[in-house]
């Protein structure tokens, strides 16, 4: 940023001068880069980009340049090119990148479609890449879930305070004035900056006559930022950065001048340390501060230290709940509350930094809690710091709406919004938040739950596809190949249609959705079934009436058959040992078919072979012909010092409805085992268990049946099969949600 207008006078020259060449504007984009310039650097790119737009390094230089400038959706274009050409073999970071920009720029839906690609290409789910991707996809869940705080009006500080260029950091002194950040030079009276070498960071105390820079003691040589004082006033600390940041302090005198200043005793040289905040904390004076030293969690931590007469001692980083593999910054701790607001650009978020609290209690601190909006945003929201007393809570954020000439999330703005003025609640205002008011990070099963509750996923096929004319009941090929055959035939069904319109939204609605769809599900099982949990999809079939009944429903099976091929192929055929059984962890996948044929199609929908118009090509037809994944199961099973316990989650359960469950019971012993009674825990659950004895290694299927006579809400049923064999007992376990 300190050199941008540098670059605008040799963007300006270049651009008077002849035609550059692409080399030219690259090497001129490339030192921009280097100097940090990166807003100027994306100008140079420009010029290079209009001479020739589709070299991919060229893009991928474009994309890393606009990212670093936060213009997040000029970004998310520049990687998403970049990846459709190469496919992460050269520029392995670009579907991260895009997912993150995706997430920046607030399209969720297409951010949850790079995230689960990111998981699923992460083989080692417990990288760093993986974890994020896994948090990226709950944030996506919390972005359809949380809604802004009616009673928080957030308020966008106006000028002179904030500027078109970077304003951060708010703190209140102790002369009960607002200090902050500010990259800002010297203007003339044309409000030009006069000496572009002056155009650097330095901390403002806004007073009667405006915001005015503190003196050099504190704005010394560098960039200067992140004001914070002691308890008692004495001392005023703040980052300096000269190649990497610091924390300085120095004495204040009763008059409030400020004394010179030097490094914080005990913080230590060899690495950055920044954004200080000083609270009272179990009885003792504690500096929190930010630092990317060894020791954390990863990246940018958390750190805490007990601050002394000008020095601090004992330093840790906080515990595991808050730091993460990732980013931690700017904390400030409640004493009222007891609570810790921090940013993370690793917890789930709605991109990226978020802010969070978490309590502490009991020696540690509880789990963090993203802020919802309107505190958050998809952009960077940082810095929180409440003033209890004065009823504020003010943050930094350069979000759109912030003053901005550079893209309209280049530049931080200071925000805030007003507490309750209520003196009781002024004292302790966010200790009536409860940890549940916002919804947990989801687990794996957890999102496969959520995923459930759009289901049927409709998957739609041309007619009579596959195998035409065949009474076979099975088929080798896969869903993916009537998918791409029917999106060829488009132009013909449009062509012999009366409702062309209706015909290209039923194909990028339906047929491209339920394709989506199947996508996503398939990166939210993947995962569950590395925890080796089985997973049962539950899918029946629909065909148009052109042909007899017993004919519809061998079609319906080999569209299933279709959905098995389709998942023994794709992702390089990694769900086989689920579907063949012989995985180690022991888990499988199962497609259970409920195929049916006319006698479920809707009516008033042609039969008429000789009518094509009405009978193939128009849209209720269209929607006739498909199978629906219906529901879903998940098995757990554990061995205990009782035998055997099986647990499966069944999703959504409708109220009154009946629901049949099987589970498959296996003798591990080595003599032949009889199943000999079911006992459920309430008459509302039956089972059905077969007259037979099961040789060492065999298996049978018992089926629990639920009459769904139970309240909305959680469910949990339990029956108990005794054996004469090894194990001797069965614990079935049933888990839903009733509606």
């Amino acid at each position: 940023m300190k050199r941008f207008l540098a670059c605008i006078v040799l963007l300006v020259a270049a651009i008077r001068a002849d035609a550059q060449s692409i080399e030219q504007w690259t090497k001129w984009g490339d030192a921009a880069m280097a100097r940090g310039e990166h807003y100027g650097a994306t100008r140079f790119y420009d010029g290079a980009l209009a001479i020739d737009g589709g070299r991919m390094g060229l893009q991928w230089k474009q994309a890393e340049a606009c990212r670093l400038s936060h213009q997040y959706d000029r970004a998310a274009t520049f990687y998403e090119r970049v990846q459709k050409k190469d496919q992460g073999r050269t520029y392995k970071d670009a579907l991260h990148w895009l997912g993150e920009m995706q997430l920046s720029i607030s399209d969720y839906d297409a951010a949850e479609r790079t995230w689960n690609k990111v998981l699923q290409k992460e083989k080692d789910k417990s990288t760093l890449l993986a974890k994020r991707a896994e948090n990226a996809l709950i944030g996506c869940g919390l972005s359809r879930t949380l809604r802004p705080d009616s009673l928080i009006s957030l308020e966008h500080l106006p000028q002179p305070v904030n500027t078109y260029d970077s304003e951060f950091g708010a703190r209140i002194g102790p002369d009960s004035a607002l200090h902050f950040a500010s990259l800002r030079g010297k203007l003339n009276k044309q409000g030009e900056v006069e000496d572009t070498a002056a155009y650097r960071t330095v901390i403002m105390r806004h007073g009667s006559k405006g915001p005015a820079p503190l003196p050099a003691s504190v704005n010394g040589p560098g960039e200067n930022a992140n004001i914070a004082w002691s308890l008692d006033g004495q001392w005023v600390l703040f980052t300096r950065c000269e190649g990497i940041c610091r924390i300085h302090l120095a004495p204040v005198d009763p008059a409030g001048r400020i004394g010179e200043a030097r490094l914080l005793e005990g913080i230590g040289d060899d690495a950055s340390s920044t954004q200080p905040m000083i609270a009272w904390w179990d009885e003792r004076e504690m500096l929190l501060f930010a630092s990317d030293r060894t020791g954390g969690a990863g990246g940018w931590d958390i750190w805490m230290a007990e601050f002394h007469n000008g020095s601090v001692r004992n330093l840790s980083a906080l515990d595991r709940f808050v730091n993460s593999p990732g980013n931690e910054r700017s904390p400030w701790y409640d004493e009222a509350s007891r609570m810790l607001w921090f940013s993370s650009d690793f917890h789930p978020g709605l991109g990226g930094y978020d802010i969070f609290r978490s309590t502490w209690g009991a020696d540690v601190f509880s789990h963090p809690i993203n802020a919802g909006p309107p505190i958050n945003s998809p952009a960077n929201d940082l810095y929180p710091a409440i003033y209890p007393a004065r009823g504020e809570f003010w943050l930094t954020s350069n979000r759109i709406g912030s003053f901005a000439n550079k893209g309209e999330t280049c530049c931080n703005d200071l925000y805030r919004f007003r507490l309750p003025t209520d003196r009781e609640q002024a004292e302790t205002p966010f200790a009536a938040l409860q940890e549940n008011d916002v919804p947990e990070p989801k687990t794996p099963a957890e999102r496969l739950i959520s995923f459930a509750r759009a289901f049927p996923v409709k998957l739609y096929f041309h007619n009579d596809d596959p195998e035409p004319r065949s009474w076979a009941t099975t088929t080798s090929q896969t869903y993916d190949d009537c998918y791409a055959r029917y999106k060829e035939l488009t132009a013909e069904y449009e062509r012999e249609t009366a409702d062309a319109a209706g015909v290209q939204r039923f194909y990028s609605e339906e047929v491209d959705g339920g394709w989506r769809a199947l996508a996503e599900l398939e990166g939210i099982i993947f995962p569950i079934l590395e925890e080796g949990r089985s997973i049962t999809l539950e899918v029946r079939g629909h065909a148009s009436p052109l042909a007899r009944t017993d004919y519809n429903r061998k079609l319906s099976m080999r569209r299933i058959e279709s959905l098995r091929n389709h998942l023994r192929v794709v992702d390089g055929g990694r769900f086989i040992p689920y579907l063949d059984g012989n995985k180690a962890n022991g888990a499988r996948l199962t497609v259970k078919e409920l195929p049916f044929g006319e006698e479920r199609s809707a009516t008033g929908v042609s039969d008429d072979l000789r009518d094509t118009q009405r009978s193939v090509h128009s849209v209720a037809a269209m929607a006739e012909r498909r199978i629906e994944l219906v529901g879903i199961g998940m098995e757990t099973r554990t061995t205990t010092n009782m035998g055997v316990r099986i647990a499966q989650h069944v999703g959504m359960l409708r109220q009154d409805e009946v629901r049949t469950v099987p589970y498959t019971l296996v003798n591990t012993g080595a003599t032949p085992m009889k199943l000999l009674r079911a006992d459920a825990d309430c008459g509302c659950t039956t089972a059905e268990l077969p007259d037979r004895t099961l040789a060492p290694g065999e298996s049978a299927v018992v089926e629990v049946t639920f009459n769904g006579r139970a309240i909305i809400g959680p469910l949990l049923r339990l029956v108990y099969v005794e054996t004469d064999g090894d194990p001797f007992r069965f614990e079935l376990v049933l888990e839903g949600v009733v509606e």
